[in-house]
């Protein structure tokens, strides 16, 4: 009763031969079955050809039931534009023919290999027509299962529609707190805020009214607690304000930023509606897995990586599949505005992460150049660990009427974090190495080491 649609992306001479194979049989069939009633004589001869017409499991083309699903998906309504197409690579059939995936690029969600499709149905990443009647049907069984269970699930959402739009609101609790409860508890905290006008900082997440499935995945994803970042960055962020933000490494500030995005870019019709900047390509791995993360069973969220070091023709393809959420390094994203493949009018927000560590690196020009092409009433986000001479010039350029936001001892480095130097010769860096990686206790931390 299932059948789904052909994946988005243009197929080549060698899918459509496939098809051409099927229906030559069929059409051979019938011939033979009107040559049927011409006599007994050749009755013996029509089953002969109808057995050599009729594909075996040795011969490849439906090697069992369940492949005979995506093999729908090879003969379709895009036929016509066979032709046009004789120059791309073939839609991969079955998932053992798909490599493994490098590190940055996207995952299938069946079986891990490399994600070179999107699934027009539910935008998860797939790498053949195989994982993809598989994760089809997967999807299927699961709202079955979600309907008997909830069978009041679908009177809920129409009554609550992600179409509304979304406006932060101050929750009753913070508005019943006295200013000097909330001074006192920004004290306390280390939250330093500079501006006008500044929203009162939550103390839950939930005193955000976000939607239930993006509650559900922060408490997924282990965030029980807002830090003292995240406290006060949020609903600012969530007002549409301009931010200068500075914390410590490892106090939050991806999720502080991530949230307002995923809001501004979820109630937004157009796309992309999203602009996150970073200095490395290893930071905007981590930042959009984070993003998946939070954005899971959120609809029409899909993000796009666009870093250097990795192929260019999967980024554009992605590119082309109205995504929410760009995530690139200023290099690889430049060039891509340059080849007209990407137009950032319809950006409603961007941040620019390690935003000091742009300007060491020389970025300041290529990220004043990609804030050009956004509209002027974007709003913009800086963030930092720390807040140098020159990042407050580029700030007074990006930024209109602000909020400054700082946690900790400004300009210091992390007191939490705790620094080791260890003078190796070189012959013996890479045996210390491994003696570090060895080590139990420190499993589960991420080490820089200069090799």
């Amino acid at each position: 009763m299932f059948v789904p649609r052909s994946l988005k992306i243009k197929r080549n001479a060698n899918d459509d031969s496939k098809g051409c194979v099927a229906k030559k049989s069929r059409s051979q069939a019938e011939d033979l079955q009107l040559d049927e009633d011409t006599g007994a004589a050749d009755a013996l001869g029509t089953k002969e050809a109808s057995a050599l017409d009729r594909p075996s499991p040795e011969s490849g083309l439906f090697p069992n039931p369940g492949d005979q699903v995506a093999e729908v998906c090879l003969v379709g309504s895009e036929q016509g534009t066979k032709d046009s197409d004789l120059s791309e690579e073939p839609v991969k059939s079955f998932s053992k023919t798909q490599r493994w995936a490098e590190p940055g690029e996207p995952v299938c969600v069946i079986c891990g290999r490399y994600g070179e499709y999107i699934c027009d149905q539910t935008d998860e990443d797939v790498c053949s027509l195989e994982c993809k009647a598989k994760h089809l049907l997967q999807v299927k069984e699961q709202e079955e299962k979600g309907k008997l269970s909830s069978p009041q699930k679908a009177d809920s959402e129409a009554e609550s529609p992600l179409s509304a739009f979304y406006v932060y609101k101050e929750h009753p609790f913070i508005l019943s707190l006295e200013e000097d409860q909330i001074e006192h508890l920004k004290q306390q905290l280390g939250i330093v805020v500079q501006g006008q006008e500044v929203t009162r900082p939550i103390v839950e997440f939930e005193h955000c009214g976000f939607p239930e499935a993006l509650s559900h995945n922060l408490k997924k994803s282990g965030y029980e607690v807002p830090t003292p970042i995240q406290m006060q960055m949020i609903p600012v962020g969530l007002q549409g304000r301009d931010i200068l933000a500075s914390a410590d490494t490892g106090s939050g500030k991806t999720a502080a930023f991530l949230l307002p995005v995923i809001i501004r870019a979820l109630f937004e019709d157009r796309s992309p509606s999203a602009l996150i900047l970073t200095p490395t390509r290893e930071l905007a791995i981590q930042i959009e897995r984070q993003a998946k993360e939070l954005m899971s069973g959120l609809p029409h969220m899909k993000t796009v990586l666009l870093v250097g070091g990795l192929p260019l023709p999967p980024q554009l393809y992605r590119l082309r599949q109205r995504v929410k959420v760009i995530i690139a390094t200023p290099g690889r994203l430049l060039d891509i505005i340059k080849q007209s493949a990407v137009e950032l009018c319809s950006v409603k927000i961007v941040v620019v992460d390690e935003a000091d560590t742009m300007l060491k690196m020389g970025f300041q020009q290529q990220v004043l150049d990609i804030l050009e092409n956004v509209p002027n009433d974007c709003q913009t986000i800086l963030v930092s660990a720390t807040i140098p001479t020159s990042m407050e010039q580029l700030a007074s350029q990006l930024l209109q009427n602000p909020v400054r936001i700082s946690t900790g001892e400004k300009n210091l480095p992390c007191s939490n974090v705790r620094q080791i130097i260890l003078w190796i010769e070189e012959p013996s860096k890479k045996k210390k190495l491994f003696e570090i990686l060895n080590v139990s206790h420190l499993s589960s931390h991420f080490r820089f080491v200069d090799c």
